[in-house]
């Protein structure tokens, strides 16, 4: 059931005619008081929970632009996938250095160049087939 206008108004009234306090869990604050305030405590609750950045996201940004920069733009979608899964691989240590070192030793197959790889050549498996 949505609340009643009153009934925001009178919660917001109340907090912030309150003096401000020194807090070192915001989250837990807003949670004790989820009886005094619901409606503020749960807004409140659900917006300080929002993480601050996607970290994760900025970094495959970060090194896709390592990766695929202006002067090297015309990589395809699977080969800068390989390139970018392939560093997570060996910062992971699921590959190790030197194979992927003698890998690039290799000469090149004869064959054709537009060779693409079927999806899911990238799926890590954890367990049995």
């Amino acid at each position: 059931m949505a609340p009643k206008p009153a009934q925001l108004s009178d919660e917001l009234k109340i907090y912030l005619s309150s003096d401000p306090l020194q807090v070192d869990d915001v989250l837990t604050w807003w949670f004790k008081r989820r009886d005094q305030f619901p409606c503020l405590s749960r807004m409140a609750r659900d917006y300080l929970s929002i993480p601050g950045t996607s970290v994760d996201v900025e970094r495959v940004f970060s090194r896709g632009r390592l990766v695929l920069p202006h002067v090297r733009n015309r990589l395809s979608a699977q080969s800068t996938r390989a390139l970018l899964c392939l560093g997570d691989w060996s910062r992971l240590s699921l590959v190790k250095d030197a194979d992927v070192l003698a890998v690039t030793r290799l000469e090149q197959l004869p064959g054709n160049k537009d060779f693409l790889m079927d999806d899911g050549w990238d799926v890590i498996k954890t367990g049995p087939a």
